[in-house]
């Protein structure tokens, strides 16, 4: 058990972080600012869909969504097959060409 000044000193730090905390929290997150930015990112006020709504049209949008990041995701495998081939044309070039020419590219061709 602590005894003495250091268990006071240590009472004391703790109260006064007791204190300071909540107080600190009020003044920070009082800011409008802040709290719509904290409402955006953390989603606190996130409503279900108004049972006013068409359903019909929200389901059409979401098919078209949908539809959309697929042609994206064919898209772009697109590409990457064609990057792909592209690097293996390249290399095959590269490597014929070192076959034929006897010459080790890199650094050692360069400081030659």
């Amino acid at each position: 058990m602590v005894l003495g000044r250091k268990g006071l000193q240590i009472e004391a730090w703790k109260f006064g972080v007791y204190l300071a905390v909540p107080i600190v929290a009020s003044v920070v997150y009082n800011d409008p600012d802040v709290q719509r930015v904290s409402a955006d990112y953390f989603q606190f006020m996130k409503y279900p869909a108004s049972p006013n709504t068409n359903l019909r049209e929200e389901f059409d949008q979401l098919k078209e969504k949908r539809e959309k990041e697929k042609e994206q995701r064919k898209e772009y495998a697109e590409q990457m097959r064609r990057l792909r081939e592209s690097v293996a044309s390249r290399r095959k070039a590269l490597s014929s060409e070192e076959e034929e020419g006897g010459v080790s590219g890199g650094v050692a061709g360069a400081a030659a």
